[in-house]
């Protein structure tokens, strides 16, 4: 028997955390950018970034070291947002029996 409403509550879920945390990605990547000496703004955009910011660790005390790093984390966040828009907006499988037994 057919559902009337194919969308599930775990699928609206997935889109609205994916909504979220683009959104509060580009605001802390765009707080980062605006005011680089926030550590704030710095510690919530690597928090965001994980585990991908665990990539900062590889960076050298060098001049250019904040552009690069604000890269790394832009690249980080955009990542993460879309695994997170995969997830919500990916078809269902079959993952199991079509009907009950």
């Amino acid at each position: 028997m057919p559902i009337a409403n194919s969308r599930s509550p775990a699928r609206s879920g997935w889109r609205v955390a994916a909504l979220i945390y683009t959104v509060a990605g580009v605001v802390c990547i765009l707080g980062c950018a605006v005011a680089p000496d926030s550590d704030v703004s710095l510690l919530i955009a690597i928090a965001g970034g994980l585990p991908w910011s665990l990539s900062l660790l590889t960076l050298g005390l060098s001049p250019g070291v904040a552009d690069t790093a604000l890269l790394m984390l832009a690249a980080s966040w955009s990542v993460n947002a879309a695994l997170l828009w995969w997830l919500a907006l990916r078809r269902p499988g079959r993952h199991g029996p079509s009907h009950p037994a």
